[in-house]
């Protein structure tokens, strides 16, 4: 990989006719992040929310989380998943394989033979009701999606194209027409490839219309307001900080292709345990009377495969842990220094020691798996490469002046304070780096905080370096963190760059797939050269559940390979205990 100095790629210029780019107001908020509140709750199986079957013969699940859900609206928060999954559903969904498939909507096609007027036809599932029996219909569909759109959603990006077309002449409904209750269409301002992503995550999640009226985006979704869905289970009850119970669908009978049982679901109650100390989770799951353990550290999984009564499940994860630079803060605003640090990391080190072999080296901003990653260049991609590192650290201006191990400036000897959450591993993984880092030279303080503080700190400007983590299964995502727009939000990295926020605009844009993924590799490229991150490592996701938890009739829980933001497919979940 060349130095900053090196001829970078030509600009990309924004399409003459692309309509202006909304600024969301949503700026403060943190992405596919959770932010959310955690209580530590020693024993929260005391208070009687046992799994298996009770004393009434319902069979109940109990899954630990180790922090409460923020909302469980898309419009309002990043972190949908866990209990939304189960309450609401997607107009498509992407099954098993990570392919497609139907969902509420059991056909749709983007249609562009008109360049002047493309659109997007949906034809839903017919015989569908929301939990209060209300049917779901193309009216429900439409005034979801204008919900999504306001200007404070955190989602309203998702359906640009589509109230775009409010300032075109001659389409009916504002960009949304509903040719009867079944099939509709979303008359397009231009054919965006994106709708098919973004109506198939829970971020596109199907609400309750007349909930949403009634509440407004302050309360639908919260603690205090309504939670309904067409999903197969219903929200019962919610403790913020403590519990979660969610019970079944009586009525749901609409299970998706890709389901084995169509409804309604097989376990009667669910119950997720707010528990945020680690150690309290692991006695918990490790006495029984937790059934599904999420977020299962690396260090727990050799003990838990070694259970003949547990399964372990991996899955490969959809982003990165990564050191991201305050580039706006001297000295980090030099793309060589930056970039210098990526090739001062041994990957396989932290990998093997902190992982225990599970996941993958991290060599690109984006996961290994999307097509953007696998098709940069091997010469923009970090490695373990310490001659590198030292001529890009003397680019940048420090070398070992004096001979005494640490390098230094005219201004003093290099050294950077590095921030981390308080999990086990984030801390582990900050202290190997910490150490690879004074052993080519550099001075490191590592201080842990905990998640929200650090990225609050992080939204205000106030650190020098992060070391964190990113989930979501597509190359827009690199908008979300590096784009100017964001900046002071999800952008806690404050990279500004009008060469890829140009590129950003032109995939924005795009009206083919192939496009889409040249203009996101080339941002990407982009990104590597000027070191915008030290990407650590690919991460996997890690769960643990007790045998007797089933999913199609053999051990194990529905791991989706796209994450956790995806429809869950509980109704084929069984539990005998």
């Amino acid at each position: 990989m060349g130095s900053s100095e090196s001829e970078s790629q030509e600009e990309i210029a924004k399409p003459a006719s692309a309509p202006a780019r909304p600024r969301s107001r949503m700026l403060i908020a943190v992405v596919i992040v959770v932010v959310l509140i955690a209580a530590a709750i020693a024993g929260a199986w005391a208070f009687g929310l046992i799994g298996g079957d009770d004393d009434e013969g319902e069979k109940v699940l109990v899954i630990a989380m180790s922090s409460d859900v923020q909302a469980m609206d898309p419009a309002k928060t990043s972190a949908m998943y866990g209990p939304p999954g189960l309450i609401y559903e997607t107009l498509i969904t992407r099954d098993l394989n990570g392919d497609y498939a139907d969902g509420l909507a059991v056909d749709w096609e983007l249609n562009r033979d008109d360049p002047d007027h493309p659109y997007f036809e949906i034809e839903l599932r017919q015989g569908v009701t929301f939990h209060d029996g209300t049917p779901f219909d193309t009216a429900a569909v439409r005034d979801i999606i204008n919900y999504y759109a306001q200007d404070d959603s955190w989602v309203q990006y998702e359906f640009w194209a589509v109230y775009g077309c409010e300032n075109k002449t001659g389409w009916p409904d504002a960009g949304i027409w509903c040719k009867d209750d079944y099939n509709m269409v979303l008359n397009l301002t231009w054919a965006d490839v994106a709708l098919e992503f973004n109506l198939s995550h829970l971020y596109g999640s199907m609400l309750w219309p007349k909930a949403l009226e009634e509440d407004g985006m302050d309360v639908y979704g919260t603690a205090t307001g309504h939670v309904i869905g067409t999903g197969p289970y219903m929200l019962d009850e919610w403790v913020p900080g403590d519990h979660i119970t969610l019970v079944k669908n009586p009525n749901y009978t609409w299970g998706f292709s890709w389901y084995e049982n169509k409804g309604p679901a097989k376990i009667d109650k669910i119950i997720y345990r707010i528990i945020a100390d680690q150690n309290t989770r692991f006695a918990g799951f490790e006495s029984g009377d937790i059934d599904v353990l999420q977020q299962v550290p690396p260090s727990k999984v050799a003990e838990y495969d070694d259970d003949e009564g547990v399964s372990v499940i991996t899955e490969r994860g959809q982003g990165t842990y990564h050191v991201e630079f305050n580039c706006q803060k001297d000295p980090w605003d030099n793309a060589d220094l930056r970039k210098a640090f990526g090739y001062a990391v041994n990957r396989t080190q932290l990998l093997n020691t902190v992982w225990h072999g599970i996941g993958e080296e991290g060599v690109n901003c984006l996961a290994p798996w999307t097509p953007e990653s696998q098709n940069v260049p091997a010469e923009y991609n970090y490695s373990y490469d310490v001659e590198r590192a030292l001529e890009l650290f003397e680019l940048a201006g420090f070398t070992d002046i004096d001979d005494d191990g640490w390098l230094e400036n005219s201004t003093g000897e290099l050294s950077l304070d590095l921030w981390t959450t308080n999990k086990g591993e984030d801390i582990q993984m900050g202290e190997i780096v910490q150490a690879q880092f004074e052993a080519i030279g550099v001075h490191v303080t590592l201080t842990p905080y905990a998640e929200t503080q650090l990225r609050d700190e992080a939204a205000e400007g106030n650190q020098e370096a992060i070391l964190f983590w990113y989930s979501w299964p597509r190359a827009e995502i690199l908008d979300w963190h590096f784009g100017t727009w964001a900046a002071g939000g999800s952008n806690t990295g404050w990279y500004m760059d009008e060469v890829f926020d140009n590129y950003v605009t032109n995939w924005t844009y795009a009206e083919t797939e192939e496009e889409f993924s040249d203009n996101a590799t080339a941002a990407l490229i982009r990104l590597q050269d000027q070191g915008a991150w030290c990407t650590l490592i690919y991460w996997h996701q890690i769960f643990a559940v007790h045998d007797y938890v089933t999913f199609q009739g053999e051990p194990g829980w529905a791991v989706n390979p796209l994450g956790q933001e995806q429809v869950i497919n509980i109704v084929d979940v069984d539990i005998d205990k």
